[in-house]
């Protein structure tokens, strides 16, 4: 099991696999992953992963940058596509 909860972006794509898409817990540092498939989005990755999206930010981490998706943002950004390789940091929000 690795551990990788506070690491940077740039440490967190030395985390990426070819052909899966890999979450990272960033409260916990558990690192967990799901295969890739051609047409892959967040929504999906998520329903795959079993993940349950309330009340979370989703940092999906490439080379280039960092895209950050909230959980009330899934409905119109959900089904951005994800690549091979990508890195996805789960945050915990508080919710009220």
């Amino acid at each position: 099991m690795l551990s990788a909860g506070k690491s940077s972006g740039t440490a967190l794509t030395k985390l990426a696999k070819s052909g899966e898409v890999t979450f990272i817990n960033a409260a916990t540092g558990l690192v967990s992953s799901i295969p890739f498939i051609k047409g892959l989005n967040l929504r999906m990755a998520l329903n795959s992963a079993k993940m349950d999206p309330r009340y979370k930010v989703f940092e999906i981490v490439r080379p280039g940058g960092i895209i950050k998706v909230g959980w009330k943002q899934l409905s119109s950004l959900g089904n951005a596509k994800l690549n091979s390789s990508d890195v996805i940091r789960v945050i915990e929000i508080a919710s009220n």
